[in-house]
């Protein structure tokens, strides 16, 4: 009998799925990377039915994790591909070379078939009653699975930790650009990454509870939940979330980029990245003058929206050498350089006290309170209450 409230969550897994994969798929043409998020959520729904499949249709079950076991293995190299796509710097494509990242669903289709020879009565003292079976085949497909689950445990491991490096590069990226990334720099993702790595020790942790122990630490209804965290989280924001830098529309930009990218493992830091620029210490610093005079006298900063193409463009200077005279002149991020005009343009108005902090960080040209807090203390070392506070006192 399927627990009430696990067949209730699992519908509603199967519902986001169900209407999120066919909008995802209906825009793989303007954007390649919908397809490995679409395989993520489908796999994630088929893998959702295990309980419900068990319990309700038990006649169908063999079938179904014949179905199931493949789609396991779709998980880590879509949500993979889906952070490339997001993250990168021109249009993403699912080309041939990278299908090679899918190469553990030939051996798990291989023991789906396996699965599928079982007689029924065997599979489901295998599988559902979880007894011991006295078989050389049998065994053969126990001890296929139990490698095939390691090599899936490995490739999770390894799939979380190329996609926090590669979210830190392009955090990092972006800064170069962008004077404002609240909406780019893909915070959700931390979220989605806390959940699904939950989702994966609370399967992991209850699979070794129950074995040893006879008892599941975590309930089947409480992995229902996290996966439908999960579901939920990707499917709300993956939605709605645009490839920011793939969408530069500036060659000059894109190579800055790509420059960037090429430099982040080198101990030399940005000197490496500038090793081919013709710009000269002397250019570098007439580069950095106009820099500062765009900001004191045309207050640049004041424009929310401000790039650094769009800075490029007021100056008439190349953008790689804007990057490259803030980074090697002036030591600092394009993000930071502008928010440090910022900061002292909302200065003189958190002493006057005559407006809201909302309000001040909207007219300095902050998007939003919490990133002008937080560019506040970086700057000041004060939030701006004790920032008024230790100017009124003395």
């Amino acid at each position: 009998m399927a627990d009430p409230i696990e067949t209730i969550l699992t519908m509603i897994i199967v519902g986001q799925v169900c209407i999120s994969v066919p909008i995802l798929l209906s825009r793989v043409a303007k954007h390649a990377m919908n397809l490995p998020l679409a395989l993520f959520l489908l796999a994630s729904g088929i893998l959702a039915l295990n309980s419900t499949i068990s319990s309700v249709l038990p006649d169908y079950y063999a079938l179904y994790t014949a179905v199931a076991f493949p789609a396991l293995f779709l998980l880590c190299p879509s949500l993979w591909f889906y952070v490339e796509g997001l993250t990168a710097d021109t249009p993403w494509q699912l080309g041939k070379r990278l299908l090679k990242h899918y190469g553990l669903i030939a051996p798990a289709i291989l023991i789906s078939i396996m699965m599928l020879f079982l007689p029924k009565e065997v599979h489901t003292a295998i599988f559902i009653h979880d007894k011991d079976i006295k078989d050389p085949f049998v065994s053969t497909l126990l001890m296929g699975i139990l490698v095939m689950m390691l090599l899936w445990l490995v490739q999770c491991a390894y799939t979380l930790l190329k996609i926090v490096r590669k979210l830190d590069q392009y955090r990092n990226r972006l800064k170069d650009v962008f004077s404002n990334h609240d909406h780019k720099e893909l915070k959700w993702m931390n979220w989605l990454l806390f959940i699904a790595v939950s989702v994966w020790l609370c399967s992991v942790v209850t699979v070794f509870f129950s074995s040893l122990f006879e008892h599941a630490l975590f309930t089947s209804t409480t992995e229902m939940f996290l996966s439908l965290l999960l579901i939920w989280c990707l499917t709300h924001f993956g939605l709605q979330q645009k490839p920011a830098l793939a969408m530069l529309d500036n060659g000059a930009i894109k190579k800055l980029i790509k420059d960037h990218d090429n430099s982040t493992d080198d101990k030399d830091g940005p000197t490496k990245k500038y090793k081919r620029s013709a710009l000269d210490q002397t250019q570098s610093a007439r580069i950095a003058i106009k820099i500062n005079s765009a900001m004191e006298q045309d207050k640049l900063y004041l424009d929310s929206d401000l790039s650094l193409q769009k800075l490029s463009k007021h100056l008439n200077i190349s953008p790689n050498y804007i990057s490259q005279t803030l980074n090697e002149t002036l030591s600092i991020s394009f993000f930071d350089f502008v928010n440090q005009w910022r900061i002292e343009a909302a200065k003189p108005q958190i002493l006057a006290n005559s407006s809201t902090v909302l309000d001040i960080a909207l007219e300095v040209g902050f998007n939003a309170r919490s990133s002008f807090y937080k560019a506040f203390k970086q700057t000041t070392g004060k939030t701006p209450s004790e920032f008024r506070k230790d100017h009124v006192s003395s």
